[in-house]
């Protein structure tokens, strides 16, 4: 690989917190034929194995960490010969880890990638191609693992990282609120239509006085309960039939119409309604703090929640998110576990991959422990939804995100999300009246279009140096 090239992949980690491996050491001969090697020939089961020692490198939560520093201990216990070193850091410091361990010489056998990065890794040769590894596993059915986790880690055919896991963004609601304020609970199968949903958000939204919008009474700037936390954009705009790039995505496509239609609700539900925070608001307490505490009726969750919504002191289940045209739609995210293209150590560091991607026994535990949705599909349509003494009672809207409601990222769809960035970091101006939706997307729609076709470029620098 050429230097400048070195020098683009290790700043766009840096930049982009998304860690990446270049190996434990040098390897003699190619990947692909030691893969095949490794994957064809098993060691003997009578024949004992050298100590191996894998580093696993990823961001985790405390409650997140201290489960997955168990799960390890069982595959330590299943692989004897193998020594893991589960290496962790808050989310917001990983890029400082990862140039740590890049300076230092310590790359990762094992580290979590990032679907938008896949491509950029693979064309950079950091990734090692997992396929004939999972053709030879005894371990790892893709005809049972769902199959937008495993497409998300796919190129030309070939499979380079396995999920950790698949992340329906579902959105709940305060059932003992909705309850108390005589509204009858959602349909977990029927999306609320934007009218039905701001007039249920107006009646859930009190201030001091106990006045909700809809009272001529009511103040604005002393609401005490609000029928809604911070509001995504995303599930409104999928929620209206738009979307931010078109599918091969090379053309921003935010100048919709149905788009600008879209931020136009998001911003009264805040500004015109007062059933969301305002900034202000938000800022002095978190919309997540809100619905702990029992102010918020409705707030999105996602399966990681699940542990920590075990111990709220009322009622709660899951709802699809609102629509505007009868087609909910929200994001399905997911990390998943890569390999390095230069570990020493391939199959122990597939090995260890494939135990917390897919081993029953793990993917059993991590459901109830509440920390994810399985990915093996048969014990998540049946275990995980008969697991009736553990809330949220409506899981299904989880596993209908999974199989039909969830979108990618938008920015998966391009090398690089530089452009997503940009309106995320721009569109606050929306949320707080400063801008009307038209005028925000007629001044960011170009802009954003450049960096997508920066984004191309780099992409076809990228293939031409491979």
């Amino acid at each position: 690989m050429k230097k400048s090239l070195l020098f683009l992949v290790v700043t766009v980690f840096i930049l982009s917190m998304v860690l990446s491996a270049c190996g434990s050491g040098n390897t003699n001969g190619s990947n692909e034929g030691k893969a095949n090697e490794t994957a064809t020939n098993q060691p003997n089961a009578d024949k004992p194995k050298d100590k191996v020692t894998i580093n696993l490198v990823a961001f985790a939560q405390p409650h997140e960490q201290k489960m997955y520093t168990q799960l390890i201990k069982k595959y330590q216990e299943k692989y004897p010969h193998v020594k893991v070193n589960y290496i962790t850091t808050p989310p917001a410091d990983y890029a400082t880890k990862l140039q740590a361990m890049i300076a230092g010489g310590q790359t990762p056998d094992v580290f979590y990638a990032s679907p938008e990065n896949v491509s950029f890794m693979v064309d950079t040769d950091q990734l090692l191609d997992l396929t004939p590894y999972i053709e030879k596993s005894d371990i790892f059915n893709v005809d049972n693992v769902w199959q937008k986790g495993i497409s998300k880690y796919t190129r030309d055919g070939k499979t380079y990282a396995l999920p950790k896991d698949v992340g329906p963004f579902a959105y709940v609601y305060n059932k003992s609120l909705f309850e108390k304020a005589g509204i009858p609970t959602p349909d977990p199968k029927k999306p609320l239509t934007w009218d039905e949903y701001i007039s249920i958000a107006k009646k859930l939204t009190l201030d001091d006085k106990g006045n909700n919008p809809e009272s001529p009474d009511f103040n604005p700037k002393k609401i005490k309960q609000y029928g809604a936390g911070f509001w995504w954009h995303e599930p409104a705009v999928w929620g209206n039939g738009a979307d931010y790039i078109n599918e091969d995505g090379t053309k921003v496509t935010i100048d919709d119409p149905k788009f600008i239609e879209s931020l136009q609700f998001v911003a009264d539900l805040r500004n015109k309604h007062h059933v969301v925070p305002s900034s202000e608001d938000e800022s002095s307490m978190g919309g997540y703090t809100r619905w702990l505490n029992g102010t918020v009726a409705m707030f999105p969750m996602g399966p990681w929640d699940t542990a920590a919504f075990w111990d709220l002191k009322f009622d709660y289940d899951l709802m699809p998110w609102p629509s505007n045209n009868g087609t909910w739609g929200t994001w399905l995210g997911s990390q998943g576990f890569g390999v390095s293209a230069k570990t020493k150590n391939p199959q122990e560091a597939f090995d260890l991959a494939a135990f917390l991607s897919v081993d029953p026994d793990i993917q059993r535990e991590a459901m109830t422990m509440g920390l994810q949705v399985p990915n093996l599909i048969d014990m998540a349509k049946n275990d995980y939804l008969n697991m009736t003494d553990k809330k949220p009672v409506s899981k299904q809207v989880f596993l209908d995100v999974i199989e039909t409601n969830g979108h990618d990222w938008a920015f998966e769809k391009t090398y690089d999300r530089e452009w997503y960035d940009l309106f995320n970091s721009s569109v606050t101006q929306v949320w707080d009246g400063k801008k009307t939706p038209e005028a925000f997307v007629k001044e960011l729609q170009p802009k954003m279009q450049e960096l997508v076709d920066k984004s191309i470029e780099k992409k076809k620098k990228a293939q031409a140096q491979k």
